[in-house]
């Protein structure tokens, strides 16, 4: 089978454009704006974090904004894996966006579940302020959680692999080392954007650390391996998956990325 071009500089583009704009999606169309349909006061904006005036809410309404951010990520990926169905497979750049913005919003909003149920703290957490904060007994609250996530993570990673297997093309092993690439490539872009993004805010390492790192390489750490399951004998038939140079990505992402940076990177205070 002849070898297609694939330009991974737009590739490189197209995730962290999709990477910055899931981050957005969840702390801003998430734990901010439901902090401000509530009723409650927001107090920062970070590129990474949103700070709620929690004392101008109720103990329900302080849930609710908890969920706010894992709850429109589900619903985002949702919507970016119907977009992927309807898309043409001849413009690979946006048909690979809507599978990997769909991703990473499903698997952070599984992932969630997961880490909050193990660790208690998060989003859906019993700290104050968390979700499930008092929730009593604890450990059948967080267990239970935590085996959910795992069992949502696992659906989010058959049903990606899926849409994958769908339009990658080739044949056999060298499908499964091309998608494993791409795949790979993608989440190493998130996560050293995100690192370099986190660094801008004012509150030093530990919140890249525990914010930046931890959501967008913890979280889409399946992107790392899950190409590894795609059936390492099937010949699809079809041309393998091609990626023209876009420059209109490029740009697009190069403008985004930064300008999030610039203006979220070391937070928005409204006090």
């Amino acid at each position: 089978m002849p070898k297609t071009k694939f330009d991974f500089l737009t590739l490189i583009a197209i995730s962290a454009f999709s990477f910055m704009l899931a981050t957005a999606v969840h702390e801003h169309a998430g734990h901010a704006l439901a902090c401000v349909a509530l009723g409650g006061t927001v107090k920062a904006l970070g590129a990474f974090y949103v700070e709620c005036d929690y004392e101008s809410l109720s103990t329900v309404g302080n849930r609710l904004v908890a969920l706010a951010g894992p709850l429109v990520s589900l619903f985002t990926g949702l919507i970016g894996m119907t977009l992927f169905d309807r898309t043409s497979k001849s413009n690979p750049p946006l048909k690979f966006f809507h599978w990997h913005f769909a991703t990473i919003n499903l698997m952070v909003a599984a992932g969630y579940m997961l880490f909050s149920g193990i660790a208690g703290i998060g989003d859906l957490g019993t700290e104050q302020y968390d979700v499930f904060y008092q929730a009593q007994p604890e450990w059948v609250y967080r267990t239970s959680l935590a085996i959910l996530g795992l069992a949502s993570y696992y659906w989010v990673v058959y049903v990606s692999i899926q849409k994958m297997d769908a339009f990658i093309g080739g044949e056999g092993m060298e499908r499964v080392n091309r998608a494993q690439m791409i795949s790979l490539v993608s989440y190493l872009t998130g996560g050293v954007t995100a690192v370099l993004v986190g660094l801008l805010n004012p509150y030093g390492l530990i919140i890249v650390l525990v914010s930046s790192v931890a959501s967008s390489m913890g979280g889409t750490s399946g992107l790392a391996w899950m190409m590894q399951l795609l059936d390492r004998k099937k010949n699809t038939g079809d041309a393998a998956l091609s990626m023209p140079r876009s420059w209109m990505w490029i740009f697009a992402s190069v403008l985004f990325v930064l300008a999030y940076a610039v203006f979220f990177g070391p937070s928005i205070y409204f006090e």
